[in-house]
């Protein structure tokens, strides 16, 4: 857009408010220039003139217009050929686009519908679960029920068997409770029997060694010749088995 303003401000005449104050209006200057062959023409070659300066400018400035001409036509040139190619790649993305949508509307249709059956074949899942679920804890109810009812019936008769048992051990421990004392009692007898016939030993046994102490102090006295009775225990008499007159 800047190249075209410049080049159309360019291409435009100059707009002058008033006559430029360097170029003559006398009529001799016309003549001059009618006439360019003129001795006063031709003389006044060696010296610059005035519009020598502004013909360059002019000139520089009518090159620079062309280049700008030039350039702005290569540019449009080049705009023209993007925006075809902009045009194809528009067109082919669209129609990229229009193919795109068509699948995506068919994938689309067809989630949906895929969807739909999933959805269908859940519910009708959950809904068996649900079913199964409840049929389970009603069982399990009922499960739970009777194992309550079962263990009561097993706990009264716990209780039953447990007193029954308590009592018989009460019993029984009445029972060894007698008999340990009667044992005690026994033990008792017992003991003071053994210590009474231990003492009655030991009273005895001191007699016996009094008895073998004076035995042997006579020992000397007991012998088979002052005995009456020792020829009987040689063989050398009998004695008499008749009868006492």
């Amino acid at each position: 857009r800047k190249l075209s303003r410049l080049a159309f401000a360019l291409t435009q005449p100059p707009r002058l408010s008033r006559p430029c104050p360097s170029i003559p209006a006398s009529g001799t200057a016309m003549a001059m220039y009618n006439n360019p062959m003129s001795p006063r023409f031709m003389g006044d070659l060696t010296e610059p003139h005035g519009f020598d300066k502004p013909y360059q400018v002019i000139k520089r400035l009518q090159a620079d217009v062309q280049e700008l001409r030039a350039a702005f036509q290569a540019e449009q040139q080049q705009r023209a050929v993007e925006v075809n190619q902009l045009r194809q790649e528009v067109g082919v993305l669209r129609d990229q686009l229009n193919k795109e949508c068509h699948e995506r509307h068919g994938i689309c249709h067809q989630l949906v519908q895929d969807l739909g059956i999933l959805k269908s074949e859940k519910i009708k899942a959950i809904d068996e679960l649900r079913s199964q679920f409840t049929t389970a804890v009603h069982q399990l109810n009922t499960i739970i029920q009777d194992e309550i009812r079962d263990r009561k019936s097993d706990c009264s008769l716990r209780d039953t068997r447990e007193a029954n048992e308590r009592s018989e051990r009460q019993a029984e421990l009445g029972n060894l409770r007698q008999e340990f004392g009667n044992h005690k009692k026994a033990y008792n007898s017992f003991r003071d029997d053994t210590v009474t016939g231990m003492q009655n030993i030991a009273c005895d046994i001191e007699m016996i060694v009094t008895v073998m102490i004076k035995a042997s102090s006579s020992k000397g006295t007991l012998k088979n010749e002052n005995l009456l009775c020792s020829k009987y225990f040689h063989g050398h008499g009998s004695l008499s088995t008749g009868a006492v007159s």
